[in-house]
């Protein structure tokens, strides 16, 4: 056995059931499945421990947040590699599969993520297709956008241990555990959609967008230290630093905070069936974010969407 999937569950209901059964339907099998309910509520931790899969190996235990059980359900695991996955996701049947297969024939990867769809509902929306060189990959993580989509990966476990798990909690973790292990060995994406991401109201709020900037501000800090050969910058000094940031760069985080919500709503208006005003709310996430809507621009996808648009009314309607 080369494989254990592991699935952090905090509040999940009632998603959670479609999660695991997207994960034990799987065309790829030979799996260990690792589960902790991070102190759910929610009755959640109930429904897991109804399940009878021989594969699944249960922790129920009081809330510790999402990077502590990251790193124990990693450290838990006694397999080659460790593939993620949310609570409230779906896997593709044949994720698994495609990403092991990968793996096999590109032995060098030590982490590989795969392209996803958006789940609204019951309906899919097609995301944009990631990178798959290591380079670009790195730069885009670099910009604090996803090089690679967190919940899609498989790592191998030697890097996890390697570069030392996640290091804080908190907002940026991810961010800061893919930069480390793209400096520990190469990474890639599949290209195909494998893994459906759910999207819903709780993804456009601005509650914690200032806690993640900085999170994210200080993972790509520490992550540019490194390449020039200093000293990483201490957590609480960068968190006092950045409180003290001149007000248009707060301005400029709030504008991509907005943006980054606006273009998850006009994923939204689409599953809607709302096109004119998912027009609307993506040309307004590009004025907010004009660099990243160029590169979303290049996407098949998007200037297939555009194209539709500009069919059905006139430019001047958006």
């Amino acid at each position: 056995m080369m494989l254990t999937v592991t699935l952090p569950v905090y509040n999940a209901m009632p998603y959670v059931r479609a999660a695991v059964e997207s994960v034990l339907n799987q065309s790829y099998r030979d799996f260990d499945f690792l589960i902790i309910d991070d102190g759910s509520t929610d009755g959640a931790a109930d429904y897991l421990r109804s399940l009878r899969d021989p594969r699944i190996k249960l922790t129920v235990r009081e809330n510790r947040g999402l990077g502590t059980t990251l790193n124990e359900l990693f450290r838990n695991s006694r397999t080659e590699y460790v593939a993620r996955m949310d609570a409230d996701d779906i896997c593709e049947p044949r994720r698994l599969e495609k990403q092991m297969a990968f793996l096999r024939d590109h032995g060098d990867v030590v982490m590989l993520g795969s392209g996803l769809a958006f789940l609204v509902g019951e309906r899919v929306v097609e995301g944009v297709r990631p990178l798959t060189e290591h380079s670009e990959i790195r730069q885009r993580l670099l910009q604090k956008r996803p090089g690679v989509n967190h919940p899609t990966l498989i790592v191998k476990r030697d890097a996890w241990a390697g570069v030392g798990g996640y290091r804080f909690a908190g907002a940026g973790e991810d961010l800061d555990f893919c930069l480390r292990v793209c400096d520990f060995g190469r990474v890639a994406n599949v290209p195909e959609a494998l893994y459906h991401y759910r999207l819903g109201k709780d993804s456009l709020t601005f509650k914690n967008s200032a806690e993640t900037n900085r999170g994210y501000a200080f993972a790509v800090a520490c992550a540019k230290a490194r390449e020039r050969g200093i000293a990483e910058p201490d957590l609480e000094q960068f968190r006092e630093t950045w409180l003290r940031r001149p007000i248009y760069a707060r301005a400029a985080a709030m504008a991509a905070a907005a943006g980054e919500s606006l273009y998850r709503l006009s994923i939204i208006r689409r599953a809607e069936g709302r096109s004119l005003a998912s027009g609307g709310y993506l040309v307004t996430a590009a004025m907010c974010l004009p660099h990243v809507a160029l590169s979303r621009l290049t996407s098949r996808q998007i200037w297939s969407f555009v194209n539709r648009q500009m069919r059905r009314k006139p430019l001047a309607c958006f």
